[in-house]
């Protein structure tokens, strides 16, 4: 049968014992053996975490076991770093319950910790280049630390607040992955964004367009064949729809066209054919709801164009070209940019649309001369894509000849 659960008394003495041998003791071969053995009890009975918090309020903050644990991050032995990163993961991520002593500083001390930690993270991640993957067994420690910690309500807080979210959308940036360990890379990072999303302060910071990490994860759903990364992504975006302005995001950046080839394919994870028909459904509602001008408007904002409906209509430039001049001409503005993409497809468009702009305004050309769109269109006509020099012929003509209409007769 199991041993009968220790008194309280028993196991905050456990840990002052484990406090005092961490503290006292410098040779790495006594801390391996120490945190070994707290890594084997932690283990077979999670609930001795809360022990951590329970010594630290009954003494007013000044007891403070993980201090010595803290200091521990900054030894060599990557034995050492592995078991302390994950412990103190877990103990900072225990979801205690209310405190029979509550104490201001306490509070403080263990509120300073989780900081410390969060951002100590965060660091170890921001030298991490997304397109080597995991490249280190430090990096490898790390990340699983990380997910442990967004397990709880009060690590994605932490995380948030030491401004976690613009390097998990940098890792999760580049290029195509060719390798294992750029994809598992992708995974865990994904993983934790995922985790991330459950919580409502995270989720509003995510779904600002300015944050890119929505855009970043509809990319993802088109471009990676790896079924586990698609599912945690797909879930990540399920978690999104109704927030802030993520459906509209998500629906810009092509979402609707990626689900429907998705679709087509075989998943061995039944809940990834669930929520794509979720995101499908719900987006199909949003979409209804959006006018074609915000679809429009987001799409370029998102700063990666398709061959959406809204180009090829001549209804669109007809009905929408003053809405161009809107918010000091913001959307012009940011369509210019465009002609600095990387991406042929977007290159391509974004000619396109300025030809139609100037063909449908009749300031057009004035004003696409003087927002500096000559110079990078010309510079397009010597593109190595083919469709790109194509658009960036017809949109330097517009330019240049003020009477077009008489292109469209010759």
């Amino acid at each position: 049968p199991p041993s009968p659960r220790p008194p309280a008394q028993n196991g905050t003495a456990h840990v002052e014992l484990f406090k005092e041998l961490i503290a006292s003791v410098s040779k790495d071969e006594v801390v391996q053996y120490v945190l070994a053995m707290l890594d084997e009890l932690l283990t077979a009975r999670p609930a001795l975490a809360g022990y951590f918090h329970m010594l630290l309020f009954e003494s007013k903050g000044f007891d403070d076991a993980l201090n010595p644990m803290m200091k521990l991050l900054t030894r060599q032995s990557l034995f050492v770093f592995d078991k302390a990163t994950s412990l103190l993961a877990r103990i900072l991520s225990y979801t205690r319950h209310t405190p029979p002593h509550l104490d201001a500083h306490a509070e403080k001390v263990l509120a300073r910790h989780l900081c410390t930690y969060a951002e100590w993270v965060l660091l170890i991640l921001k030298s991490v280049n997304p397109l080597d993957g995991i490249d280190s067994p430090k990096v490898v420690y790390t990340l699983n630390a990380l997910q442990q910690l967004l397990s709880s309500a009060s690590g994605r807080a932490a995380i948030v607040q030491s401004d976690g979210l613009p390097v998990l959308v940098g890792l999760m940036s580049g290029g195509e992955r060719t390798t294992h360990s750029a994809v598992q890379l992708l995974y865990h990072v994904v993983f934790c964004v995922w985790s991330l999303s459950y919580s409502a302060e995270a989720a509003m910071a995510m779904a600002t367009a300015k944050l890119g990490l929505v855009g970043r994860l509809v990319e993802i759903i088109k471009s990676v064949q790896k079924e586990k990364v698609v599912r945690v992504a797909l879930a990540t975006l399920r978690n999104l729809v109704g927030v802030g302005p993520a459906s509209s995001s998500m629906v810009s950046a092509g979402i609707l066209k990626g689900i429907e080839n998705l679709q087509q394919r075989k998943w061995a994870d039944e809940d990834v054919l669930t929520d794509l028909e979720f995101l499908h459904s719900a987006l199909q509602i949003n979409l209804v709801s959006m006018n074609s001008w915000e679809v429009y408007s987001k799409e370029i904002a998102s700063e990666r164009l398709e061959w959406s409906p809204s180009h090829k209509s001549e209804a669109f430039w007809r009905d929408n070209c003053k809405a161009f001049e809107g918010h000091n001409m913001q959307t012009l503005k940011q369509l210019v940019a465009l002609l600095e993409s990387r991406e042929a497809e977007t290159l391509a468009i974004a000619c396109h649309d300025i030809g139609q702009f100037i063909k449908v305004h009749p300031e057009g050309r004035r004003l696409m001369t003087q927002l500096g769109a000559k110079g990078p269109v010309m510079a397009l006509l010597k593109h190595d894509d083919s469709e790109v020099q194509k658009h960036a012929l017809n949109c330097v003509q517009r330019l240049m000849i003020i009477n077009w209409e008489y292109l469209s007769k010759n």
